[in-house]
């Protein structure tokens, strides 16, 4: 960023209230000395910052300075378009009508020498988001509900049955093509994660009750907790193909090192709770990835690899048998 969008970005920052030096700096990847040499600058252009001196100090705007609307150079215009872009990747989204509204509105107030240099960037530019086929009923009741701490009954689908579970939703967010929300489960009596799109119907909780449910939350979650087995290490070899695969898991994805050419180490630690994930995942892997360590680990995916073998060995003896 060069010094004069620099200048009219702190402008901006500071419209949205008060910053300190350090969170600029922060902000703009520069040193608080720079942008301190900016505010003087600024002050000098007539910009009406002011000055808090002492703890929690730092600038702000004067009361009702305004910075005029300024134009989207071709790498902002592109930025804000290929993040649209982004959503309109999933099947469905709490802004469904929206997100095509919003992309018209931008794509019309760009000046078309911005939209000459922003398209070729656009072109070289793709959103990985698997292709989904759902629609969701209930995405909005869940996201109304976060900023309140509130309360929700929801008829849910898991893969292996439905029932009601009483919730109070923390957030929201897309991955992989789905919608999910994270929530504390009264039933469960900790926060669990849910599909959006499996869940079938919803119905408010009055609020003296959703007061006694926050208050069973709070004691359930104080409650000492007995203490967890410690987490195993475990030290993998991958392929090139096997390295792809798990890069896309965001708890692994950045514990993997080349060791040699289109070789990768994986080293981290698996909690308890995730063995039966770890014995899944590298078994899912093949031969694109070998445990090393622990030598139980590397039993059980053998285990599983034997059970598979004896079924398909089993199935192909029955259909020999019947030609």
């Amino acid at each position: 960023m060069n010094r004069t969008n620099r200048l009219a970005a702190i402008v901006m920052a500071l419209q949205h209230g008060h910053e300190t030096a350090h969170s600029l700096a922060e902000k703009f990847e520069v040193s608080r000395r720079t942008i301190l040499r900016d505010i003087q600058s600024l002050s000098e252009m007539n910009v009406p910052i002011i000055a808090i001196s002492g703890p929690g100090g730092g600038f702000r705007l004067m009361e009702g300075f305004v910075l005029p609307p300024l134009q989207l150079d071709p790498v902002e215009a592109a930025t804000l378009i290929f993040a649209l872009e982004g959503l309109s990747h999933y099947a469905d989204t709490p802004f469904q009508e929206k997100r095509w509204t919003l992309m018209d509105k931008i794509k019309s107030i760009i000046p078309d020498d911005v939209k000459a240099r922003m398209d070729p960037m656009l072109k070289q530019l793709k959103h990985d988001v698997p292709e989904r086929n759902y629609i969701l009923h209930h995405l909005e009741p869940l996201m109304a509900c976060i900023p309140e701490q509130g309360w929700l009954r929801m008829l849910y689908r898991s893969a292996s049955r439905q029932r009601w579970l009483t919730i109070c939703p923390i957030r929201v967010y897309a991955s992989a093509g789905f919608w999910y929300c994270e929530a504390y489960s009264e039933e469960h009596g900790k926060q669990r994660l849910f599909r959006a799109d499996r869940i079938l119907d919803i119905t408010p909780v009055e609020m003296l009750e959703s007061q006694q449910l926050a208050e069973q939350a709070k004691r359930q979650r104080s409650k000492p907790k007995s203490p967890e087995p410690s987490p195993t290490r475990v030290t993998a070899r991958l392929s090139y193909s096997g390295m792809i695969e798990a890069e896309q898991d965001k708890h692994i994805g950045e514990r993997m090192t080349e060791i040699a050419p289109d070789v990768w180490e994986l080293s981290f630690l698996c909690p308890p709770g995730e063995w039966a994930w770890a014995v899944r995942f590298f078994y899912r892997l093949g031969s694109e990835a070998e445990v090393l360590e622990p030598e139980n680990l590397r039993c059980e995916i053998r285990k599983h690899a034997e059970e598979v073998y004896q079924m398909y060995l089993t199935s192909n003896n029955n259909r020999c048998s019947t030609r």
